[in-house]
């Protein structure tokens, strides 16, 4: 029976290290802007130019947005791909989702979600491109869309 919980605590310690882990990019470094999303295409979003440089490298870029309060998208997705690209070359790609999660009880405003899109290393200062595109049809209404980009942030844990 010890060894049993001891197994479980060492299961919930793994796991909590694992969470803390991918939100590297949330809390650690500097943020350096916050800037809002403009709508795009088919529920994806404008794309943003950013100014980046090998001095900030690891670099996170975060997505985070507000929940609508509708009962009808609790526990429903959205799925996106987030896409840099740099000289019209794509240098960075990843796939994310941004999760309901609400309860039409839940105390307090809108919701909000904040999610790590990726970590890239850039080797040339310069204008990069950022593309947010849904990869499955829009389920989820978000308000107040925006982008945070941190630089020196830790390495994410591979």
């Amino acid at each position: 029976m010890l060894r049993l919980a001891r197994s479980a605590f060492g299961l919930i310690l793994l796991a909590g290290m694992l969470l803390l882990g991918a939100c590297d990019g949330l809390f650690t470094g500097t943020q350096v802007v916050r800037f809002p999303l403009a709508p795009g295409a088919g529920g994806g979003y404008a794309p943003v130019k950013l100014a980046l440089g090998p001095e900030m490298n690891p670099i996170a870029l975060n997505f985070a947005a507000e929940y609508t309060i509708n009962p009808a998208e609790s526990g429903q997705w959205n799925a996106y791909v987030a896409v840099l690209t740099f000289q019209g070359k794509a240098i960075a790609s990843n796939q994310f989702n941004i999760n309901n999660a609400t309860s039409p009880d839940a105390p307090g405003g809108a919701p909000s979600v904040a999610h790590t899109m990726m970590q890239v290393e850039v080797a040339e200062t310069g204008d990069y491109e950022l593309r947010i595109s849904p990869t499955a049809p829009i389920r989820v209404t978000l308000a107040n869309p925006n982008v945070e980009l941190r630089r020196n942030v830790r390495p994410a844990a591979r």
